[in-house]
């Protein structure tokens, strides 16, 4: 009996050891299937298993299971990132563009952002950012590519420039939604000629505290504003995917500074 019941306890050991090794192939193969199809793109990078800083003009990627962009037109920024979702971007002063942070690599409609934003000093857009694209469209009518911006801090208002569309309430904040159109600029599908969609709440939020995005009310209030919303998850446009990131963007900054926050995936 003593022996049949060592023989058991054996069988039960080898068996959780067989689940846990199963277990974590699955992750191991859950994460390199995170990345298949990006490799097609030429600033892709390795997927960092790290803490990461970044400083090349143009990257993407994954550190850890996080999908980053980094993208400028020239001077000096940089992106620190680790496991957890944490992120810092510091700039210097200059002439030039700067978008980069933390997200995934498609937009969900139905995803929840959770998010944190510690030191603002002076970005000009502290936002949930990233794009639709539909090649079936025809490339003359801007809705084929979107950029669009969740706004959370800011200090330049795209109602300066854009068209208005509805207010509405989410997760107990009113927004208004705005659409501007960029032509021949940058984008994930080389240069063209494109909308941008904007939610902007009434007040900035505050630094320090954690909020979530519900993403779905804000493609909704799109919708409702008459305006079409393009293909969110796919790898078709040329220098991109359609990734979806909590970014600091700043453009020509006047002085040094940096911003720092988190992201995660809320329920």
């Amino acid at each position: 009996m003593k022996v049949r019941k060592y023989y058991s306890l054996i069988g039960i050991l080898a068996l959780s050891l067989l689940a846990a090794c199963s277990n974590q192939a699955l992750k191991d193969n859950s994460m390199q299937a995170d990345v298949t199809g990006i490799e097609k793109y030429k600033a892709y990078q390795k997927q960092y298993k790290e803490p990461t800083k970044i400083t090349l003009s143009h990257a993407t990627g994954h550190v850890g299971t996080y999908f980053f962009t980094h993208w400028k037109d020239g001077g000096s920024a940089s992106l620190d990132m680790d496991l957890e979702g944490n992120f810092e971007v510091e700039w210097e002063g200059g002439g030039y563009n700067y978008v980069g942070g933390p997200g995934w690599h498609y937009g969900d409609r139905d995803r929840v952002i959770g998010f944190r934003f510690d030191e603002d000093a002076g970005a000009n857009y502290l936002t949930l950012y990233g794009w639709g694209y539909d090649k079936t469209m025809p490339k003359d009518d801007p809705a084929h590519l979107v950029e669009y911006y969740i706004l959370q801090r800011w200090t330049h208002h795209p109602s300066k420039s854009g068209t208005l569309g509805v207010e509405f309430m989410s997760n107990g904040t009113k927004y208004t939604t705005y659409r501007t159109i960029r032509t021949e600029k940058p984008s994930i599908n080389s240069t063209s000629t494109f909308y941008q969609y904007w939610s902007v709440p009434e007040e900035p939020y505050k630094l320090g505290t954690e909020e979530k995005i519900i993403f779905a009310d804000h493609v909704k209030a799109w919708e409702q504003s008459g305006w079409i919303i393009p293909d969110m998850n796919n790898f078709d446009a040329s220098d991109d995917p359609t990734y979806q990131v909590m970014a600091i963007e700043v453009f020509n900054p006047p002085a040094d500074g940096k911003a720092n926050g988190q992201v995660w995936e809320a329920k």
